[in-house]
């Protein structure tokens, strides 16, 4: 071998500088060599290194491009379960999904290849979205698979298997719910800021607002009682541990608010405890009467009925026939009650007082006014338990199931005493007109007014909602694209207003501006040509000669998606209302040594329907149940290696 030659050579040569040079020459070129060698690694080190950062980069890219995909599919799904209506709640987002069929393969595709821009407006990834609706067999709840598979730099170049190309993919499951609205569970709820300026305003039950609940520096006394995820007759299902002790002991309730409470210093009761006073606790959405289509069917279908004595003045529905009565006036007495049965539903406005008895609600298209006392017949024994803990409140209810119960939900306001009374005129309208009560349809994305600066208080600053009084109506419409996928209603067409999109706040589709006063006038003569009842015979009356400031007792469960007005005047006295009262806006005057609201705690878990309440349906808001990343094929082991397989997985036409 000739480098061993060379050196045994070498060898025998006498010493000399001829030696050493060739020495010299050896290391050198050995020198060169090595630091060839070296910078060749070097550079195949940086290139390497280069190549690393740049793939570690693209697979940030891509998994944030892969998040942000799935938080555009569950916006989507939002969107469509906002479109569905309260007979069909799911039909816009099953038809979403085409393919029927739930699981691994069932998915329909939505977005198919979309770019993500940067700030610059260049694409920086591009992305698939799937959807797979599942749960069909429910029926008030859909759980919605949202899958995104985004690719860097684009999906075509990681299907070329271009170098450096990548994929990410995230998936979440997001629960679609719809049942008895939530805000029932309160004995005060409102979509707005929550008032109680007063020091002798006492509340037996949890109160709640959408925006920030303040106190004002007065002594009101809440007196709040554990909530419940559901219920089943006299059963109460899944305390809720608001107050985090750790124990189920009756503790929990107080104070709820979207925003902050402020302040609260003066409060009384257990709400008056840090740990019953629950800040930044999110929206919970109002129920949407804009259609009243579903209630009148369950009212046919049940054969709901008002009556008094011998005479029924409503079989379901009044106003549904050819030449019958839209709005109806009703009064009862100890001796000749209304007597209510079921779900019915009056197209227009309801004028109700005096004693009720039976059970069921009634649902109105215009106003309802309640001008006197009105109380039930053989109500509950007692107006709450006797404790909070479960064991009592499960007592109590068992107790009272089979007593009356009345509901009184209006599409639009609820009227209590004379308004046209001056003094009822001045101190409702100096509050419905208050800059802190405003109304307009201009609240921004969170649908509550005066929360511009966002959660922080602070104008300027991420959080702001920009959308409110910038003097735009923001909705959504339906479009060409909702047409073609078969979502739009019947009753609907392209460019109409989604009900209750954005800021349309009470889901009529139509632009709200301030509640005005005048929106409170019954809206029509009070005489029985225009109203059924027992209360007009055959006079004409004024609304001064039925009604008064002086009220005592209300017994219902009230609901109205725009303003409670009342002025009610008990000098000496209490006034009680038992039930609850929720509203998008209130206005409520009272002159007594105190003001007592009874939360009925028949409403609880979102009770009802099993004792004939049947309050108004809701959306839950979206709950995400199970996020994942890089998912797993799950797929038969012989398609692991097939290309068509793989690519049909993720493309949602998977066939083993």
């Amino acid at each position: 071998m000739k480098s061993i030659q060379t050196c045994a050579a070498s060898r025998v040569r006498a010493p000399g500088k001829e030696r050493r040079g060739g020495n010299l020459l050896i290391l050198a070129v050995l020198f060169l060599a090595f630091a060839s060698g070296a910078v060749m690694t070097t550079l195949t080190l940086v290139s390497e290194r280069v190549r690393d950062v740049r793939i570690g980069n693209r697979d940030l890219v891509a998994r944030h491009a892969a998040q942000a995909g799935v938080n555009q599919g569950i916006s989507t799904v939002h969107t469509a379960r906002d479109m569905g209506l309260a007979g069909a709640p799911f039909g816009v987002l099953d038809a979403m999904d085409t393919d029927t069929a739930e699981g691994l393969g069932h998915y329909t595709r939505i977005v198919n290849g979309q770019a993500l821009l940067d700030g610059s407006g260049a694409s920086v990834a591009e992305m698939d979205i799937f959807i797979d609706v599942t749960s069909r067999s429910s029926s008030n709840f859909r759980d919605v698979v949202v899958s995104c598979y985004a690719y860097v730099p684009t999906k075509a170049a990681f299907t070329a298997k271009v170098r450096d190309a990548l994929k990410a993919d995230a998936h979440c499951t997001v629960r679609a719910q719809f049942g008895n609205a939530q805000v029932f569970d309160y004995s005060y709820f409102i979509n707005h800021w929550g008032w109680f300026f007063g020091d002798t305003i006492v509340s037996n039950g949890n109160v709640r607002s959408n925006g920030q609940f303040d106190f004002g520096g007065y002594a009101s006394t809440i007196n709040g009682s554990p909530r419940y995820e559901s219920a089943s007759g006299a059963d109460l299902i899944g305390y809720m541990d608001d107050n985090n002790d750790g124990v189920t002991d009756g503790s929990d309730g107080g104070v709820y608010s979207g925003f902050g409470i402020v302040n609260a210093a003066d409060i009384r009761g257990m709400g008056a405890l840090v740990q019953n006073q629950h800040t930044f606790e999110g929206n919970i959405p109002m129920p949407n009467l804009s259609s009243l289509t579903w209630y009148e069917q369950q009212a046919i279908s049940q054969g709901a009925s008002i009556r008094v004595g011998a005479t029924t003045y409503v079989n379901g529905v009044l106003g549904d026939s050819a030449g019958e009565k839209r709005h109806i006036a009703l009064v009862g007495t100890a001796a000749n009650p209304i007597v209510i049965n079921g779900p019915v539903v009056v197209r227009g406005s309801v004028i109700i007082s005096g004693v009720v008895t039976g059970k069921g609600t009634i649902y109105s298209g215009g106003n309802i006014y309640v001008p006197k006392n009105l109380t039930y017949l053989t109500g509950p024994t007692t107006p709450r338990p006797g404790s909070n803990t479960e064991a009592a409140t499960e007592a109590w209810l068992t107790a009272n199931l089979a007593k009356d119960a009345l509901g009184l939900f209006a599409r639009e306001h609820v009227v209590i005493g004379n308004y046209t009374n001056s003094s009822w005129q001045s101190n409702v309208s100096s509050w419905v007109n208050h800059p802190l009560n405003k109304s307009k349809e201009d609240a921004g994305s969170d649908g509550v007014q005066n929360t511009r600066s966002g959660a922080d208080g602070i104008l300027g600053t991420a959080d702001d909602d920009t959308l409110e009084d910038d003097g735009a109506w923001t909705v959504s419409t339906y479009t060409a694209a909702d047409a073609v996928a078969g979502l739009i209603p019947a009753g609907k067409n392209i460019g109409d207003v989604i009900p209750g999109s954005g800021e349309d706040i009470d889901g009529d589709g139509v632009f709200d501006n301030t509640t005005a006063m005048s929106e409170f006038n019954v809206p029509a003569a009070l005489n029985n040509t225009n109203w059924a009842g027992n209360v007009l015979g055959g006079t004409t009356a004024t609304f001064s000669s039925i009604s008064t400031l002086n009220i005592s007792q209300i017994d219902a469960a009230f609901y109205t998606n725009h303003t409670l007005a009342a002025l009610m005047i008990n000098s000496g006295g209490n006034i009680k209302m038992n039930g609850s009262i929720v509203s998008r806006n209130e206005s409520i005057i009272y002159g007594a040594n105190q003001i007592i609201m009874n939360h009925d705690e028949r409403l609880s878990g979102r009770g009802g329907d099993f004792f004939g309440f049947y309050v108004p349906k809701a959306w839950d808001p979206l709950e995400i149940r199970q996020w994942e990343f890089s998912k797993a094929l799950s797929m038969a082991a012989s398609c692991l290696t097939n290309p068509v397989c793989i690519r049909g997985y993720y493309t949602g036409i998977y066939l083993p």
